[in-house]
């Protein structure tokens, strides 16, 4: 006897599986759209007309397309669960990452203070520091932006990488105009070089530090919805500030110990690979654990932890993805 459409345990299993639409976010038209927009200004005004008046608009988009599109993702990842909204999560890296920027800079002005030797320009010391320096003004803001918001590792994941990307804007529009001013005789290829490698390689730097931290210090409120100096939240601040440290003065710290530019350029981009794995790999893990998490207590809400919704709306209540 032949079994029904309705009897069919294969099939029966595939209809009770959820159905997820697909999501188009154009993620790769709003990149090429900002590079586009980029190289126009960079060739035609820049270069052919010498309107110097639109060099502040190209280091500005030069040091954030790659950023903005990130958070364009991260806007488009995310679900009602998350108790967070597109708007927080802009508001997060516009005047987050401009807060811990400037805190950051305070202290790296006092680092300098020091005395130290100098390699390339920059002191070795302050770069050694600058992991310790800097993740600990995003600390300081990821706690500020999410005092009011639900403490779940995966919220910590979105507002500290948020804040990572609006610092990271802001530090690479520096580097860009430090190196149009001082890229003589080719200051566009110079500031442009700096541009491209800073911007391929942003995704492993400031956002996915500070993501790393605030998944920690969210993680350890998650019991009972208030902040906690953790061994966890130990731990993650000194893991980020050591690759921090390592991804800026490893090659320094090198040429000084061998004399020789060439290893010092060999360790800076063995630091580049090993800190993007390492964190990469970490991130990665952390994402999936806190997605599945979450789910989970969606799935039966007795296990939820009684801050998962926050002092704000509940879970259920939340706005729903972009």
């Amino acid at each position: 006897m032949s079994t029904g459409p309705d009897q069919s345990p294969k099939r029966g299993h595939h209809r009770t599986k959820p159905h997820k639409p697909i999501r188009r976010t154009h993620t790769v038209l709003v990149l090429a759209l900002g590079i586009a927009v980029w190289l126009f200004i960079g060739l035609v005004p820049l270069h052919l007309m010498h309107n110097l008046a639109m060099a502040p608009a190209w280091f500005v988009i030069g040091a954030a397309f790659i950023p903005l599109t990130l958070l364009w993702i991260m806007v488009h990842r995310l679900t009602p669960l998350d108790t967070l909204t597109p708007e927080k999560i802009v508001q997060t890296a516009a005047i987050g990452g401009l807060l811990a920027f400037t805190l950051g800079g305070t202290l790296d002005s006092l680092v300098t203070l020091i005395p130290q030797e100098v390699v390339g320009g920059e002191g070795v010391t302050s770069l050694a520091l600058a992991g310790i320096v800097e993740e600990f003004a995003k600390a300081v803001l990821i706690v500020a932006v999410g005092w009011k918001v639900a403490k779940t590792t995966r919220n910590g994941l979105f507002l500290g990488g948020a804040i990572g990307i609006g610092f990271a804007v802001l530090e690479t529009t520096y580097y860009i105009w430090e190196a149009f001013g001082t890229g003589a005789p080719s200051p566009l290829v110079a500031a442009a070089d700096v541009a491209l490698k800073r911007g391929l390689l942003s995704p492993l730097m400031h956002p996915l530090w500070s993501a790393l931290l605030g998944a920690a210090i969210f993680h350890a409120a998650s019991r009972t919805g208030r902040y906690r100096l953790t061994f966890g939240v130990i731990g993650a601040y000194l893991g980020v500030a050591l690759l921090h440290g390592l991804w800026d003065s490893a090659g320094s710290l090198v040429e000084i110990a061998t004399g020789s530019a060439v290893a010092g350029a060999l360790a800076t981009w063995g630091s580049l690979i090993v800190v993007g794995l390492v964190g990469g790999f970490v991130w990665r893990h952390v994402a999936r654990r806190s997605r599945a998490a979450l789910e989970a207590t969606a799935v039966d809400p007795g296990s939820a932890p009684a801050s998962a919704t926050g002092s704000g709306s509940p879970a259920a209540e939340a706005p729903a993805a972009v």
